[in-house]
């Protein structure tokens, strides 16, 4: 889950900063503003719990996807604005 919001967050990142010419540097830049924005920690903390109460309960359905999907509306969309 990690990986996958970190991913969705740092190609929205380069895509609203570069436009459409993306170099190796601009996407190290825009990973290094995804570790720095305190994000990412705050991110990984979350899905930690999530994690930790499904193997409590166990996991109901798509659960699983239906939290990667809030967490990518609550930092990658609603943090930019127009989404």
């Amino acid at each position: 889950m990690g990986y996958i919001l970190d991913l969705t967050m740092i190609l929205g990142d380069m895509f609203r900063t570069t436009a459409d010419n993306v170099s190796a540097n601009d996407a190290q830049l825009a990973m290094d503003r995804h570790v720095n924005s305190g994000r990412r920690d705050e991110i990984h903390q979350r899905i930690r719990h999530f994690v930790t109460e499904c193997f409590t309960t166990g996991p109901q359905g798509d659960q699983i996807l239906a939290k990667i999907a809030e967490l990518i509306r609550q930092y990658c969309v609603s943090t930019h604005g127009n989404g």
